[in-house]
């Protein structure tokens, strides 16, 4: 028969090894995806400037072929400015 100082005992003890668990597995996830929001602005502002010269590039010129940096460089500006 369990007594009610061994089952509070056992679920103080569940719960903590729970909330253990739950940040192991939350930082396990969350330093990454930190990282990668963190240079994702970056990643895309150099996208941007290859997808420039390409475009100024690409013969015969159009303007249509700046519309990808455009897109590059207003998307990492957005991220910036929320994160």
């Amino acid at each position: 028969m369990i007594t009610l100082l061994t089952l509070t005992v056992l679920c103080l003890g569940g719960v903590v090894v729970g909330s253990v668990l739950i940040a192991l597995v939350l930082t396990l996830i969350g330093l990454p995806l930190a990282i990668l929001f963190s240079l994702l602005p970056w990643l895309l502002r150099l996208a941007g400037v290859v997808l420039l010269i390409k475009g100024i590039l690409d013969q015969p010129f159009r303007w249509e072929n700046l519309i990808p940096a455009a897109l590059a460089f207003a998307l990492s500006g957005v991220l910036r400015w929320l994160f």
